[in-house]
């Protein structure tokens, strides 16, 4: 892995910090929402805000982490697709509005994972994307057998309370290991799966799977990284891909698909 050996422990933060991490992030994202009781009585006294100026992407770029990783001075550059070893992961955004100094607004675009996993077709469950209407030359995840590379990307927000699971980046508590099913990640591989060190939801990137997303009307199908361990109820939803001058591009299958926030 990019950022483990022997000598160096891999980085990691305590629960605590990750709360209070996911709870100024969780902050941002509501002032930027702009909604509530209070602000609609405002309203009533004050124009309506401006349109943030600045500049939307479909480009994954990276956003920095909290504590020290191999990605963060890559932060707001594009996720290229031979940036990352096996089993490397990284934070990123999607549609984020960029503003005219290039930095992220706060609370804007959709958080994303981005994960290298082995191309062993024995282990990787991949729904047919025929019926899902991707977009021209989208795919559930990005797959190079020249170079032997596969990419995941998922949504960055857990399906359980909407916390912001990680990968291998939280080892304070460890993840449990009393698996709702079996996951490749982990029992072939020995890694972690995704984890969400909250409330202690796990997902595996080698397994996606069809699954119902019942917080809209009518509830509709989506595809995501097979949860393994609750109190999450669902699979994590991907985000489709495709590299475009070697960086990673996003592409909108269904916006439903996140709407559980």
């Amino acid at each position: 892995m990019a950022w483990e050996t022997e000598e160096a422990p891999k980085p990691g933060i305590t629960r605590r910090q990750w709360v209070r991490t996911g709870l100024m992030a969780a902050a941002f994202a509501a002032g930027a929402a702009a909604t509530g009781t209070g602000v609609l009585v405002l309203r009533e006294f004050l124009p309506p805000p401006r349109p943030a100026p600045g500049t939307i992407t479909e480009s994954l770029l990276y956003t920095a982490f909290p504590t020290s990783q191999w990605w963060n001075d890559k932060a707001n550059t594009p996720v290229k697709v031979t940036d990352f070893d096996l089993w490397a992961g990284a934070t990123a955004v999607w549609r984020g509005l960029f503003d005219d100094s290039g930095t992220l607004v706060a609370g804007t675009g959709y958080p994303v994972l981005v994960l290298r996993v082995p191309r062993v077709d024995t282990y990787y469950a991949l729904p047919d994307p025929l019926p899902w209407m991707l977009g021209e030359g989208f795919a559930l995840a990005y797959d190079d057998p020249a170079r032997d590379i596969r990419i995941v990307a998922g949504f960055d927000r857990c399906t359980h309370l909407c916390c912001f699971p990680g990968w291998h980046v939280v080892s304070n508590p460890p993840p449990s290991r009393d698996y709702a099913v079996p996951p490749p990640t982990y029992d072939v591989y020995h890694e972690d799966p995704i984890y969400c060190i909250c409330h202690g939801s796990q997902y595996d990137p080698l397994l996606q799977v069809v699954n119902v997303n019942p917080h809209v009307t009518p509830a509709i199908n989506y595809i995501g990284c097979m949860r393994v361990h609750g109190p999450a109820p669902r699979a994590l939803p991907i985000i489709c891909v495709k590299e475009q001058g070697g960086a990673l591009v996003g592409g909108m299958a269904d916006p439903r698909w996140y709407i559980y926030c």
